[in-house]
């Protein structure tokens, strides 16, 4: 029989704790345990949820400094849609290690990952601090992003770039359940990509 020279364990090979085991395809429960035991194999299950979207991002940050890979290998050999590879890598990519707060979401994280390294820092450590929820996190940081663009001298002082940048979004999300960005036609991609524009080089400089 020809030796595996792959550096991976069999998939066939289960995660075992004292009860559970722990299959490609099946949680299997044997025995009697304490509602906490049980809780705590919650606890993991979630955990390791999370982590596997760090490990992804990261993974995918290796093989394109690497190797110069994008999406179409990882999208194969991982089977997960191409957004949301993008989403992982995006994180993975602007969160360093030493950001990464043990104890919040990778969804937490997600919510910060455009800010810089210090204010992410600072608004993860106030979720923490707070136990706030990823939609208590959102609200918390748009509402100081509404009173610092409230509180501002320029004549637009009555603008408000959350409200305007929700809009946006919104019509966005809208656009795209009607007919999905890939079936748009190329001169309407080139006329809002000619909007947009603007925004994106704003938002390379900050």
């Amino acid at each position: 029989m020809k030796k595996s020279t792959s550096i991976l364990p069999s998939v066939s090979n289960a995660i075992q704790l004292e009860g559970f085991k722990f299959k490609q395809m099946e949680l299997s429960i044997t025995g009697v345990h304490k509602i906490e035991d049980w809780l705590e194999v919650g606890k993991l299950l979630t955990g390791m949820e999370s982590s596997l979207n760090w490990w992804i991002g990261d993974w995918l940050v290796f093989g394109e400094h690497t190797y110069g890979q994008k999406y179409s290998q990882a999208e194969s050999v991982t089977k997960h849609r191409q957004d949301y590879l993008k989403a992982c890598n995006f994180v993975s990519s602007k969160v360093p290690a030493e950001n990464r707060i043990q104890g919040l979401s990778w969804s937490h994280h997600r919510e910060v990952a455009a800010l810089s390294v210090s204010e992410q820092k600072r608004w993860l450590t106030k979720a923490l601090d707070n136990e706030w929820t990823v939609s208590e996190l959102r609200i918390h940081m748009r509402k100081t992003l509404a009173e610092y663009s409230e509180e501002t001298d320029s004549p637009s002082k009555s603008f408000n770039l959350v409200s305007w940048s929700q809009e946006g979004i919104r019509w966005l999300k809208q656009e795209t359940r009607k007919t999905p960005i890939e079936e748009w036609s190329d001169e309407r991609r080139e006329l809002i990509k000619k909007d947009l524009e603007p925004i994106v080089e704003i938002y390379k400089k900050l």
